[in-house]
Formats: C-alpha cells, structure tokens, sequence
C-alpha cells in the first residue's frame, strides 16, 4: 500500500490540497491518505497570560482538541464524497507541524507528502503554505505541492526542470523511477539554460540515466528561470512540474514568497518536489 500524508490546518488552501489528494487516490488503488493536523501548546502558554490575560488552561486544551478532532472528521467525510473507496485515517498530534511530519514519516513508509501553496491575495492563509520550503527541506521524502487554482487532471505530460549540470549529484533516480513508472507519461525535459551552455559529459549522462523513460529534450534560455518554466508548462500543458531542490539556489526558493507567484499562483501545475 502506498501512503500519502497530509498535513492540514483547517484553511482552505490546506482543504484544496487534501481533496486534490483524494482525486488522484481514485485513479489508483492500494493508496492511504493520512489527515495530520499538530495542535502544539508551549509550557509557557500554561503558565503566562496572551495579550488578552488568557491562560491557556487544561480545559481550553481539551475542547480545542475535541474541536479539531470533530474538523479532521468533517473533512474526511468530504474526501469521501469524492472518493468513497478511499482508505483515510485522521491524526492529531501535540507537536509542532515540523516535528510531526517528521516522526511521522520515521514512524511508517511514507511515499509521498501532500500540501497546498497559499494564493496571491489569500484571505485564508495557511501557516503550512506559508512553509511549503521549509517542510520540503525537512522532509526525505517527496513533497507535492499544489498551487490554488490546480484542479486535479490525470498525469499524461511530466515536465523535467534542471540545469544540466552535476546530473549524477542532483537527479535522485530512485524517487524519479518511483514516481514515473507508476503513470504512463510523456516526459519533457526542459533545460533552464541555453544550449550553448551544456556541457556534453553531462548531457550524455542525462540521456543515459533517462532513456528508459524516452524523454523529448527542451531548452529555455528565459531571462527569468521560474517564469520560463512556468511559460513552457502551460505551453504544452502539462499536469506536473518535477523541480530538485538541491544544491540550485533558484530551486531552494522554489516556494519562497518572492516567487511563488510566478510558479504557484500563476501556473495550474502543481510542483513536486524530489528528495534523494
């Protein structure tokens, strides 16, 4: 069985995220969806009154619990209503989100993390959203996320981004077979450089660790890398983007604030993100 785990806060982007997550387990079967929502209360907020001279008391937690609990419910019904065959499991956990998904992951196989980005002029921001880099750096395993306006449509055309550079060191083939032979896609791979800038050793190994896939090789020599990426994927109308944040500093702010409008909001196509 293959799992996919969900981190929620109850927002709509997060919402977004989960019912996505639940189209794409009624194209396969065998998969788990796993609802993680962390309600985390410091020692301190027991202890030290808020602005408003509230004490966070054992009473407050325990309705707040029962309340979150009473949600994560209320939003499995909804997955499935989309798909009632699905396999969902609903967890709460008193740790920060971060540590969550971590032990989670340490506590069973995980294969895939599922999150959503928050939107240009979001009025209800997700705090995991907001974090979408900083789960994908914690997390070995990949992580997808899905911009707001992404509506799920089955995986045909799979675009590739990378830079043609240190391909042995960057491209995790093991996570990119896992997720590529589970579809039977076209594979696009788009080198975000000019071709006057590849270095041949290096293309070669790139084709050679590819082959079994039979890719169709682009090249983008756009000013701005993210928009070029973007511009091309709506261009041939792909359902997914894969981007590896490793040692690239335009892949590591992926999902920074500064650019996520140019990949998230703007874009249809959810990104996933590879970890070795």
């Amino acid at each position: 069985m293959s799992t996919y785990l969900i981190p929620v806060d109850f927002s709509k982007t997060a919402e977004h995220a989960a019912k996505y997550a639940a189209k794409l387990s009624r194209t396969m079967s065998g998969y788990k969806l796993i609802l993680l929502n962390a309600y985390y209360v410091s020692e301190y907020e027991t202890i030290l009154p808020t602005l408003d001279f509230v004490i966070t008391t054992d009473a407050h937690i325990a309705e707040e619990i029962h309340n979150r609990l009473e949600a994560l419910e209320k939003l499995k019904r909804k997955l499935l209503e989309i798909n009632p065959e699905a396999d969902i499991e609903i967890s709460l956990t008193r740790e920060t989100i971060l540590r969550s998904i971590v032990e989670r992951i340490n506590k069973e196989e995980i294969d895939l993390i599922i999150i959503g980005s928050n939107g240009k002029k979001a009025k209800d921001e997700s705090d995991i959203g907001s974090n979408a880099i900083t789960i994908s750096k914690a997390s070995p395993v990949p992580v997808l996320v899905v911009p707001p306006k992404a509506d799920y449509q089955s995986i045909r055309k799979v675009i590739l981004a990378c830079d043609f550079k240190k391909v042995k060191e960057v491209i995790p083939m093991h996570s990119l077979r896992n997720i590529l032979s589970k579809h039977a896609i076209e594979l696009l791979v788009l080198n975000i450089d000019s071709k006057d800038n590849i270095d041949s050793e290096e293309q070669h190994f790139l084709h050679d660790m590819l082959k079994d896939f039979s890719p169709v090789y682009h090249y983008s020599d756009h000013p701005d890398t993210i928009k070029g990426i973007v511009k091309f994927a709506k261009a041939e109308e792909a359902q997914l983007i894969i981007a590896l944040p490793k040692k690239y500093s335009f892949f590591q702010s992926l999902l920074h604030e500064s650019v996520s409008q140019k990949l998230t909001i703007k874009s249809h196509v959810p990104v996933l993100l590879l970890k070795d």
